[in-house]
C-alpha cells in the first residue's frame, strides 16, 4: 500500500512540473510490453518559425526493465509531408546500475534531451512517431513514453 501512495504522489508531483512545456504529452505502454510494431505518435502545430525549442523523449520504467540503456527510432513528418528520421541512444544507467532518472518507488523517470535550439521550418501541423530499437520484443518494463517541447533558453 505504501509503494502505491508513493507512485501515486510521484505521478502527481511530475504532472504539476514543467508547465513551460510548448508542448508534451505522454502515451500509457501495455503492461505486457513494448512491441517494435506499437509506436507511439505525438502530434502539435507551429506557428512560429523564429522560436527555438529543446526537444525531449520523457521515458518512464519499473524495475522489469533489463537494461541500462535504451534505442529509439525517431520519425518526424512535416507540414509539407517530408520525413526525417534518427535514431537515439541513451544511458539509462550506471556501471554499477543506479538509474540515472529519478522516480519513486518502482518507477524511474527519464527525460532525454536530444535536440537543442532547434527552429522549425515551416508553420503548420507536425507529428513524431516513436519505436523502440532492442533487440527484445516485446520491451519489458517501459510503462509511459512521451514527447516534449520547451522553449530554448537564450
Amino acid at each position: 500500500m505504501r509503494s502505491i501512495a508513493w507512485t501515486v504522489f510521484g505521478i502527481l508531483a511530475l504532472a504539476g512540473c514543467g508547465t513551460d512545456a510548448l508542448h508534451s504529452d505522454s502515451q500509457a505502454i501495455d503492461s505486457e510490453g513494448w512491441r517494435a510494431e506499437d509506436a507511439v505518435v505525438f502530434e502539435w502545430d507551429v506557428n512560429d518559425t523564429v522560436q527555438a525549442c529543446d526537444f525531449f523523449v520523457d521515458l518512464r520504467h519499473n524495475q522489469d526493465y533489463p537494461f541500462s540503456n535504451v534505442y529509439l527510432f525517431l520519425e518526424f513528418t512535416f507540414p509539407n509531408g517530408k520525413i526525417g528520421r534518427d535514431t537515439l541512444g541513451c544511458d539509462l544507467a550506471d556501471e554499477r546500475g543506479q538509474w540515472y532518472g529519478s522516480g519513486f518507488g518502482n518507477l524511474v523517470d527519464h527525460r532525454i534531451g536530444f535536440r537543442e535550439a532547434t527552429s522549425f521550418p515551416l508553420t503548420g501541423h507536425y507529428s513524431v512517431t516513436i519505436q523502440h530499437a532492442m533487440r527484445l520484443d516485446p520491451l519489458p518494463g517501459i510503462t509511459d513514453v512521451g514527447f516534449r517541447l520547451e522553449a530554448a533558453q537564450p
